[in-house]
Parts: C-alpha cells; sequence; structure tokens
C-alpha cells in the first residue's frame, strides 16, 4: 500500500499524538510505503495562527527513522489572503475552515497523487483535517481519521469535526470510551475501529544514570512526564508533595515534559529542593526517568487515553492516574495502579500507599506490565494495517 499520513506536528515536534503517530508510520515502513505531510516539526504553538498566518516557513523535507516528511506551509501571499477569515474564523468557522483548507489542499496535492488512502491525525484546529479529506474525495480513496477525541470536545465549537468524524470512511478511537463517545455523536458503529496506543521508550534504560544527572538522591521519585497543561494536574500533584512528605520525607517529586507560561507561573513559585522540573527530555533520558522512579503520576483531568502509562508500565511501576473516562478504562483500580480524584489529599494517600508498601508496587507494576504486552508496536500495526485492508476491499 501506498499511504499518506497527515497531522499538523510531527517529530521532532513532541506530543502523544506525534509519537504514537510516528511509531506506526514506522512500523508500517517496513512492508508499505508511507511519507508525512506535517505543519510543524518543532514545540507545540497556537493551533489557529500556529497553522495559518505564523506557519513556520519555508517548506522542508526531511526524514525521521527512514520515514520521509514534507513539512508545508502557506505562502505570503496565500497568508494575506486567509488573513480576514483567521480574524473571523470562531464566529464564521464554516466559511473560515472552507477557505483555510482549501489552501491546505493545493499544498498536499503534490503529494497525495499516488496514495491508496489518506489517514490524518487530528491534533489542533480543523483545517489539514479537512484538507486531508477534500483531497481523499478528489483522489477517490479512503479517508481514515484518529481523532484523539477528548471528552470536552463537545458543542458548537467542535461541532465541524464532529460532521467530519461523520464523513470519514473509517474512525479510529484509541479506548472503548473513545469508541462510545464518537457513536453518540453520529458516528456509524461499523466505522469505528479501536486500537490503541504504545509505548515510545529506548531499547535500554538506567536509572541510576536519571539520578546521578540530576543530582536525585537515594529516595523515592514520584514521577510525572507530560505537556504542562493545566488540565494535566501538575499543580494537584505539587498540591499532594506537602502531604506526602508528612510520612515520607525522603520523598522525590520529579516533573518532565516541554514548558508552557503555565507551568513556568507554577514552578517559579516552587522551591522545595525535593522537587525537580525539567523541560522536554530525549526518548533515552525519558526511559531511564521512568527506570528511576518508583511510582509514576498523572492526575490529569482528561486524555485520550494516556500512552505514559503504558510507557511506565513497561518498565514494571505502578501507576496513578486521574478520573478520566479513557483513564478509567486503561487502568484497572487497585489491580495494575490507581484511578483517583485529582485532588490533593486523596492523591497523596495513594502515593504514600505504594511508597510505603513495596510488594504492593512490584504486584501492580507486574500486572502492568502484563497489561502494557497487548500495545506492542506490531500489534497495534497489525490492527491498523487490517483496517486499511478492510476499506480499501469494501471501495
Amino acid at each position: 500500500m501506498n499511504i499518506l499520513y497527515t497531522l499538523t506536528a510531527y517529530p521532532p515536534s513532541i506530543g502523544g499524538a506525534q509519537f504514537h503517530m510516528h511509531r506506526l508510520v514506522r512500523e508500517l515502513n517496513r512492508r508499505h510505503f508511507t511519507w508525512v505531510i506535517t505543519q510543524w516539526d518543532t514545540s507545540r504553538t497556537d493551533w489557529l495562527l500556529g497553522t495559518t498566518l505564523r506557519a513556520p516557513y519555508p517548506a522542508r523535507a526531511y526524514a525521521v527513522d527512514d520515514v520521509p516528511v514534507q513539512r508545508i506551509t502557506l505562502s505570503p501571499r496565500v497568508r494575506l489572503k486567509l488573513a480576514p477569515w483567521v480574524l473571523v474564523y470562531y464566529a464564521l468557522q464554516g466559511p473560515a475552515i472552507h477557505r483555510i483548507s482549501d489552501a491546505l489542499a493545493d499544498e498536499i496535492m503534490p503529494w497525495s497523487a499516488k496514495a491508496d488512502l489518506i489517514h490524518n491525525c487530528r491534533i489542533g484546529r480543523e483545517g489539514l483535517s479537512y484538507a486531508s479529506f477534500r483531497q481523499a474525495r478528489e483522489r477517490d480513496v479512503p479517508f481514515v481519521l484518529t481523532p484523539v477525541h477528548h471528552p470536552r470536545w463537545g458543542g458548537w465549537l467542535y461541532r465541524h469535526y464532529h460532521h467530519l468524524y461523520r464523513q470519514a470512511d473509517g474512525v479510529i478511537a484509541l479506548t472503548e470510551v473513545e469508541r462510545r463517545t464518537l457513536a453518540e455523536l453520529g458516528v456509524q458503529e461499523s466505522r469505528v475501529f479501536v486500537t490503541g496506543i504504545g509505548p515510545d521508550l529506548a531499547e535500554a534504560h538506567d536509572g541510576a544514570r536519571f539520578r546521578a544527572r540530576y543530582g536525585l538522591g537515594a529516595g523515592p521519585i514520584v514521577l510525572f512526564v507530560g505537556q504542562k497543561y493545566r488540565y494535566k494536574g501538575m499543580d494537584v500533584l505539587l498540591d499532594a508533595a506537602p502531604l506526602v512528605w508528612r510520612s515520607m520525607p525522603e520523598a522525590q517529586f520529579v516533573f518532565i515534559g516541554p514548558r508552557t507560561t503555565y507551568s513556568r507561573r507554577l514552578f517559579n513559585r516552587e522551591h522545595d529542593h525535593r522537587v525537580m522540573e525539567t523541560g522536554a527530555v530525549s526518548i533515552q533520558e525519558k526511559t531511564d526517568a521512568f527506570a528511576a522512579c518508583d511510582v509514576f503520576c498523572l492526575p490529569s483531568s482528561q486524555e485520550s487515553f494516556g500512552g505514559v502509562f503504558i510507557e511506565a508500565w513497561n518498565l514494571g511501576k505502578p501507576v496513578i492516574g486521574g478520573n478520566a473516562p479513557a483513564v478509567s478504562e486503561v487502568i484497572t483500580d487497585g489491580v495494575n495502579g490507581f484511578v483517583v480524584e485529582p485532588q490533593a489529599p486523596m492523591l497523596a494517600d495513594r502515593i504514600v500507599a505504594l511508597l510505603q508498601d513495596s510488594n504492593m508496587r512490584e504486584q501492580m507494576g507486574t500486572a502492568g506490565k502484563f497489561r502494557a504486552a497487548g500495545f506492542a508496536w506490531s500489534v497495534l500495526a497489525a490492527r491498523t494495517e487490517a483496517i486499511y485492508k478492510d476499506l480499501l476491499q469494501g471501495r
């Protein structure tokens, strides 16, 4: 098969959706011809202005793990024409999306000619997703969409995405919760397929190396890994830390992930030496961090899946997640981790319980490792490949 993938941001840009799609593409590239169209190859920015008036310039071609990638862009002339529509985007979404996606479709066109199938992963606003859909219809090839849908994406502001969900030939959900949500939004159940998400880890790991690099002592480590947005629950974890220290004063809290304006303000107020915060790190360093930690904690209020839980389990670590619907499906509460309300006292209670009981940590980590085995990339790629073949045979 010749498969074109489109997504607003792609590695080296950092993010769960970017990593997920790259690992999938890399696996499928072993037996198919795959290539990627993206708009961003650096850190996330404003998804409307960052993909229109402030999109990276100029276009460039590059490769990641032998996967060819084309970063498309818009010329200054096209940006000038789109400026009025960007300014009224939220008031006149329909016409604005039409103009923006038309401009992006022109950029995709040369790269879509040989595609047997176009697969878009939704990241940010609608422009590239609609442009990909239109190219698929013009080429008369299947259009597959991975919406990475969050429960809060409902109502008027997201109506055009919901319409696109219903138009896609195949919609890939990461969990059964997401599948049910998509069905409630009107997507035909026969068009929704659940695949899951896998880990993005280095082949080897060294926890001692991570501790040494950051001057961390022998005390237990509670690890957070993720993009540092408010909904990820960093503030709740920071509020839980003093409660944990009452019982476990040697506990250390480590926060890893791309910084945001919000996170800079949050950590500028934090001066305890037992809290360590750093920005984006390499895959190797992230893997070492998982190896070094005793408990992984991501108390977010919303997730489409939470691939970092799979990563922690691959290293045999117990996890704590917020009670977002998708997370409650991924984590079996009390078996391979805990699911908690994102409130400091409850979170601290679960952290202390794990830090004080090595047998519980080992049992939950082992159960998590067993759970993670079902999300190996070879398994996920085979599931996705079967979806593609079904769609192509049905045309």
